[in-house]
């Protein structure tokens, strides 16, 4: 899910196309489904012209794909207003591998002020 991936806020840089971008990064290599994004942002975009940023859209279909999985009992407002980022650099993707220990997951969210009530629903709601 890509909005899980962005660890630095939901600005959608990682959609930023580039040499050196997070797109780019081996951690987001894996990543599927800008595509989707671009069509719902194209037609968004021929209705509301300036109005709706990616960062809204990745939030709000993220939001829509956890409820149609039966993910969600209640459905949830999304608050909506987000700026699109303007940079993306490919060395500031710091995720965790999926390859390492469970004690070396939870440091790695320690160090960005998540405990392991964050780690088990970040990490297990792609599952």
């Amino acid at each position: 899910m890509v909005l899980i991936v962005d660890w630095k806020g939901c600005d959608a840089s990682i959609l930023l196309d580039g040499n050196s971008t997070e797109k780019t990064a081996i951690p987001n290599l894996s990543l599927r489904g800008y595509d989707i994004i671009d069509q719902a942002k194209a037609a968004i975009e021929k209705a509301f012209p300036g109005v709706v940023s990616c960062a809204d859209i990745i939030a709000l279909e993220t939001r829509d794909v956890v409820a149609l999985s039966g993910g969600l009992t209640t459905r949830y407002n999304v608050p909506t207003g987000r700026r699109d980022g303007l940079v993306s650099l490919a060395n500031n993707v710091d995720l965790p591998s999926p390859s390492i220990s469970v004690s070396q997951s939870i440091a790695v969210f320690a160090k960005k002020g998540l405990g392991l009530t964050d780690m088990v629903l970040l990490l297990g709601t792609p599952s």
